[in-house]
């Protein structure tokens, strides 16, 4: 049975609302900054990133995460010219003003594809401090195949969505940009082969390009102090949050599956019924001319 809107529990609803946001539509080239960029979270995927991101929130920034992409599909638009420009060497390479156009209602930012840009960001914004949360490699591993590399190259899921859903096309079309340009893989075996040298990769190059003292190397497990002393604010009354990652993105996806079954069938009543109108027309128009 295809889910319905009654489908997903209030639950869901309240730990995904992007998921269930009408696509705002913001055409980001309009933009300019409107708060200025404060954080750079740049630790890679599945190293508490979506933590760090409620962390932020908790402390009064607003955290650009790609979760909030679902909500502003035509995002997805500009981080696709920005990884050609990087990665391909078509279009110009962003700098202040086109980061400030895309990022500029938010006072953070964090995950994919945000750390593909690090070094960029790091120039463009120099009065931004930079975290860092790196895991023990084989640990993160394990988490980085059991999720990411999981749901990556679903060949049928591409075709429903090629089929059914152009703008979530439009989303996975800019993923495979930095899969295949950044990661350097085309496959899921490749992501597997060369994950690891690439997160040492990540890490270094961070390491290298950010001052000193922009820079914090922080453990989850350390909670707030570490964390409020480096960007001086008040230690929070509220206990430092721990998102499961791996559980959050399994949820995440399912739902987000779920959303596509009930999208695709909604289009396919609504191609039948116009269809069928379409049919009853011509046999109507058949019988007067005969």
């Amino acid at each position: 049975m295809a889910p319905s809107r009654q489908a997903f529990t209030e639950g869901e609803k309240q730990r995904h609302p992007e998921l269930f946001e009408p696509d705002k539509k913001i055409d980001r080239r309009t933009r300019t900054r409107v708060v200025p960029m404060q954080v750079l979270n740049l630790g890679f995927m599945r190293t508490g990133t979506t933590s760090i991101q409620t962390a932020l929130d908790i402390l009064g920034y607003n955290c650009y995460h790609s979760v909030l992409i679902y909500s502003n599909l035509s995002d997805v638009d500009m981080w696709g010219e920005a990884l050609d420009a990087k990665l391909s060497c078509k279009g110009k390479i962003f700098g202040r003003e086109e980061w400030d156009q895309l990022l500029g209602d938010y006072s953070a930012a964090s995950d994919v594809p945000v750390i593909c840009f690090a070094e960029d960001l790091i120039a463009a914004y120099p009065e931004a401090k930079v975290i860092l949360v790196e895991r023990n490699i084989d640990k993160w591993y394990k988490s980085f195949n059991d999720t990411v590399v999981k749901y990556m190259y679903f060949t049928y899921v591409k075709w429903l969505v090629i089929l059914f859903d152009p703008p979530l096309l439009r989303y996975s079309t800019m993923t495979f940009k930095w899969v295949r340009g950044w990661l350097g893989a085309n496959s899921q075996d490749e992501m597997r082969a060369k994950a690891k040298d690439k997160y040492r990769e990540h890490y270094e190059l961070v390491r290298k390009v950010t001052p000193k003292d922009r820079l914090l190397e922080f453990k989850l497990q350390d909670g707030w102090k570490p964390l409020c002393e480096f960007l001086h604010k008040p230690i929070p009354d509220v206990p430092f949050p721990h998102v499961n990652d791996t559980q959050t993105l399994d949820e995440r996806i399912s739902i987000a599956s779920r959303l596509l079954e009930l999208h695709i069938r909604q289009k396919m009543i609504r191609y039948a019924a116009i269809n069928s109108i379409v049919l009853l027309v011509g046999v109507l128009a058949w019988s007067v001319w005969n």
